[in-house]
């Protein structure tokens, strides 16, 4: 048994490296990351024995999509999506690296503290707005920060109110945030400048989602609690304004994606830490060990969804898909009010919102339908944001399981989902409402 873990662990580590060689040179090293493709598959394989049948029937749902759906697939196209799929190896061990290094940092056991003083119910609201504002620039990077900073000891009952807080901020930054994939997948459909007008129309529906959250999941909120709940963030402030100084810098000099930039820049800050405080290098190594050789579920769930959904947008799924819809053109009320809402719903039931967002957006933009083109890819991105609050295939929720030692079914399933299908019904509602004016 000790063998196979330690061959798991070493096809694991090859396949980070290789999505971080991927990520700085490109194209330039496909042959390496084609080899790097054969042998994360091969940690994939030896992997599934090992999960849990929970996702053992998430992924028997992909496949099944993949079978109903997909007709035809080139090797080449299996190596694309084999490619991009890297990046999510990379990400994941990335994030433990990061959380397993800031446990070690004086100043997050200071914020630690702070925590531990609060009634679970007050921290709610520090959390929520913390990771909405750093989770517009870093995704996913948020989780290994905020979850740091909680303290070790901490009951069931707090961390699970604490990643569905850190949950519901982060992912509700994607209505306005530019660095999140759903960006890129609706700039492919709708113009630019129009996508561009779509983020100033989030600001206003992530100011809507907050203000009605907020008191909803802090009871009692006022001033103070609010006050108390932000000052527990004071110790780690500015390196949380570092990291996202950083990844923002690197973004934006190379052009890479948030996720990438994340997988980049990360493992750079955690050397500068080793440089700081060589005497906590050893620590934070048995820490990531420890944590690597425990997320078997989360690796295979988050692939399998994301090869599933590199597929069938790159062949015949789409189409297929379609054949199955009226292609007439839609009024603009249903277009934008069915996007948000069945990206949230086919969630909850395994169906990335890379899937289905294409379907939609496939569906509806152009001639699809009358709706203003801004205002549909605010729809698409409001539907990004309460499917992967609400799936329990998203690469946020297996995240946030994994950091926070709390039930992926319980994040997805419990008030979150309530609150992303809300969401979800009333941002189409009001977009249709707001497409009149249009």
């Amino acid at each position: 048994m000790a063998i196979f873990q330690n061959l798991r662990m070493i096809l694991l580590l090859m396949a980070w490296l290789a999505a971080l060689v991927q990520i700085i040179f490109g194209e330039a090293v496909t042959s390496l990351s084609n080899s790097a493709v054969v042998l994360y598959l091969i940690y994939l394989l030896i992997t599934l024995p090992l999960i849990k049948p929970g996702s053992v029937i998430i992924i028997g749902f992909l496949g099944l999509i993949g079978v109903l759906t997909i007709h035809e697939i080139s090797q080449d196209v299996i190596f694309d999506a084999g490619r991009f799929v890297l990046i999510f190896a990379g990400l994941v061990p990335t994030m433990i690296l990061a959380k397993s290094t800031a446990s070690t940092m004086p100043s997050v056991v200071k914020t630690q503290e702070r925590l531990a003083a609060l009634p679970p119910e007050h921290s709610s609201a520090g959390l929520q707005i913390a990771g909405h504002a750093f989770g517009g620039v870093i995704n996913t990077g948020t989780f290994a920060m905020l979850s740091a900073a909680l303290p070790p000891s901490s009951s069931k009952e707090r961390r699970q109110i604490a990643a569905m807080a850190a949950l519901r901020g982060m992912n509700a930054s994607a209505v306005w945030s530019p660095f999140f994939v759903a960006f890129a997948i609706g700039q492919s459909y709708i113009e630019p400048a129009a996508s561009w007008w779509a983020i100033a129309v989030g600001v206003i529906m992530a100011l809507l989602f907050n203000g009605v959250t907020l008191p909803i999941f802090t009871k009692g909120l006022n001033l103070k609690i609010l006050m108390a709940s932000l000052n527990c963030l004071q110790p780690v402030a500015i390196r949380l304004l570092v990291v996202l100084a950083s990844v923002l810098a690197v973004a934006l000099i190379f052009n890479f994606t948030a996720l990438s930039a994340v997988v980049a820049t990360m493992p750079l800050l955690v050397l500068l830490q080793f440089w700081r405080q060589p005497q906590n290098i050893k620590t934070i190594i048995n820490l990531t060990t420890v944590s690597l050789k425990g997320i078997s579920d989360d690796i295979v769930v988050i692939s399998s969804a994301m090869i599933l959904g590199f597929l069938v947008t790159r062949t015949d799924g789409i189409a297929t898909i379609l054949t199955w819809i009226s292609a007439d053109t839609f009024p603009a009320y249903i277009a934008l009010t069915i996007t948000p809402v069945a990206m949230m719903l086919a969630s909850v039931v395994g169906i990335h919102p890379v899937i289905s967002s294409t379907v939609l957006l496939s569906l509806f933009s152009g001639a699809g339908s009358d709706a203003a083109p801004f205002l549909l890819m605010q729809a698409h991105l409001l539907g990004w944001a309460t499917g992967t609050m609400s799936s329990i295939a998203s690469l946020s929720v297996i995240t946030c399981s994994t950091l926070y030692r709390v039930s992926g079914r319980d994040l997805a399933m419990g008030a979150n989902m309530i609150t992303a299908f809300g969401y979800a019904l009333m941002g189409g509602i009001l977009l249709s409402l707001a497409d009149m004016f249009f």
